[in-house]
């Protein structure tokens, strides 16, 4: 489920599905919630995703970026990514 295969499309992957919210984070700062929105606006409305991930796979897959230190958050709660932080 991390990692795409033979049986797992990058899209279902959590990689895939973070390689997306990067893309929308860039160098910005956004809510959980604005996240999400914009995921569904650009990716999910548009059929770009193949699969389309729902809210508790996208919670996980936040999750396992911030493990990673993809991805960090303030004391608000805004999450921005980590390595264009600074």
């Amino acid at each position: 489920m991390i990692l795409p295969n033979k049986y797992i499309t990058i899209s279902e992957s959590l990689i895939g599905l973070s390689a997306c919210i990067l893309d929308i984070i860039s160098n910005e700062k956004y809510t959980v919630e604005q996240i999400w929105d914009k995921l569904n606006k650009e990716y999910i409305n548009n059929n770009k995703l193949k699969y389309k991930p729902n809210y508790s796979k996208f919670i996980l897959t936040i999750t396992y970026m911030y493990m990673s230190q993809m991805i960090n958050y303030d004391d608000k709660g805004v999450i921005f990514n980590e390595n264009i932080a600074t």
